[in-house]
């Protein structure tokens, strides 16, 4: 799966979501502990802290130089990531990437990082169009919980939700920079990587 091809999967999951893009009159349901399906009942535990998220551009804030040589992502220290903004929750999103077309190695990993401030992780478990057949594996970053999601359809591509703040997230989808894979797992793994690279250093500011 391409660089591109990230860019394409955000576009059907907002098509799946349809109607659960909100504008701003209409705000989406914020993050709570509970969520009212009982499958997903007391999914994530309570947050160490708050981490407010609020103007945190994710092509610069997020990723050290050094975070993104020792993760070979030259699409991102040797060339500029590319900046575009969510479909579903209207935060703005980076897709970074290691292509080797600068000249380094290449381990073909793309992670799309997303920041949303209009809706919390558990949005991904409430809203009709996004809640998964069963209940998703929580795992801890940095000391916050998070949601890892792979894609319904998708063997190659997993997305963790961090939970950071009331009605925010911190969320990075792994998969191929191209081709395609039949499996799951180190695609989870990168965007758990991932993940708490970009908290670690938005902590360190905030």
């Amino acid at each position: 799966m391409s660089l591109r091809d990230i860019g394409i999967v955000t576009g059907l999951l907002a098509v799946l979501t349809g109607c659960s893009v909100h504008s701003s009159g209409d705000p989406r349901p914020t993050n709570t502990t509970e969520s009212s399906d009982s499958r997903f009942a007391d999914l994530l535990p309570p947050r160490p802290r708050e981490l407010d998220l609020t103007g945190v551009d994710p092509c610069g804030d997020l990723l050290t130089d050094q975070q993104l040589r020792e993760l070979n992502y030259d699409r991102g220290y040797a060339r500029p990531p590319g900046p575009d903004t969510s479909a579903i929750h209207g935060g703005p999103n980076c897709t970074f990437g290691s292509t080797g077309l600068s000249g380094g190695p290449s381990r073909n990993m793309a992670s799309l990082v997303g920041i949303s401030t209009t809706e919390g992780a558990l949005a991904w478990i409430t809203d009709p169009a996004r809640t998964p057949d069963e209940r998703p594996e929580v795992v801890t970053v940095e000391g916050f919980s998070a949601l890892v999601l792979p894609h319904p359809s998708l063997p190659d591509n997993c997305k963790v939700v961090v939970d950071t703040a009331e009605g925010q997230y911190l969320e990075v989808a792994s998969s191929p920079d191209s081709g395609e894979d039949t499996v799951l797992a180190p695609y989870c793994a990168e965007a758990e990587r991932v993940a708490g690279m970009a908290i670690r250093t938005i902590s360190a500011s905030r």
